[in-house]
């Protein structure tokens, strides 16, 4: 059987276990995110990393006190997960994500939260609702393709959905909202910047910079809204490509139907 290790990474060991989600130290999302981590890290904010015997990972889960928890979620003192993701050798494996599940809500149990929350959607970009409901979490509410779940290890407020149904109306023209929580989505918002750029789309970007700010971001998703006059295009990474076919079926045609 092959020998695996269950690290808790902070700031004393992020620069040995590396952000858990991308090998590459060339990534151009890799530096941002252990940025974003170091400021975190003083909020609270952990991750458990799996790793083979050679120090490879093969699964992690971030989490958070919920006061800080990047998502338009109120979750006070609840532990909040941001991710979870098993890289295929690791499903190999079997029950990784069950164990980073209940290591999550071992650690919730020692710091006296009320219990453990996460959101999840079967949609891209995120962990379904099933692994957790296998490990005794409960679906507490919805919000498009979003799903509320928790673990509740003891009494006190349950956490909720922020409503976001304003936030999205109040963004006119071409906007984008990410920050750094994945480092993916800063390729996305290059990508989206160039094709934007070539189309004579004027895009207003705004990166956020703190935990409030993605309480109250304008997709259930929080860290990346796409938005149009109002409308949300999307909720989660949009290369290249999706992003001209947002733009054909969603903007340049809206413009040419109105002569502009």
């Amino acid at each position: 059987m092959e020998k695996i290790s269950l690290e808790t990474v902070g700031p004393e060991n992020l620069s040995e276990c590396g952000i858990g989600c991308l090998t590459n130290p060339k990534h151009q999302g890799v530096q941002l995110k252990v940025e974003w981590l170091k400021q975190r890290f003083a909020e609270g904010l952990r991750f458990f990393l799996f790793r083979d015997e050679v120090g490879r990972p093969l699964g992690f889960l971030e989490y958070v006190p919920g006061e800080y928890a990047w998502r338009p979620v109120d979750a006070s003192n609840w532990l909040f997960v941001h991710c979870l993701w098993v890289y295929p050798r690791g499903q190999k494996l079997g029950g990784l994500g069950s164990r980073l599940i209940q290591a999550c809500v071992k650690e919730a149990r020692l710091k006296r939260s009320i219990g453990v929350a996460a959101i999840v959607s079967e949609g891209p970009w995120m962990a379904g609702k099933e692994i957790f409901l296998k490990n005794d979490f409960r679906l507490i509410g919805s919000a498009d393709r979003f799903d509320l779940v928790i673990h509740r290890l003891k009494n006190g407020p349950g956490p909720r959905f922020r409503y976001v149904s304003d936030t999205i109306a109040k963004c006119r023209g071409l906007h984008l909202v990410y920050c750094d929580q994945c480092p993916m989505l800063s390729k996305s918002a290059d990508d989206i910047s160039v094709v934007a750029a070539e189309h004579g789309l004027p895009l207003k970007v705004t990166v956020l910079k703190s935990a409030y700010e993605a309480q109250n971001a304008p997709s259930y998703y929080g860290v990346f809204s796409l938005l149009w006059n109002g409308r949300l295009l999307s909720d989660h990474y949009v290369s290249k490509s999706r992003f001209e076919n947002l733009l054909k079926r969603n903007i340049l045609n809206e413009k040419m139907g109105r002569g502009v």
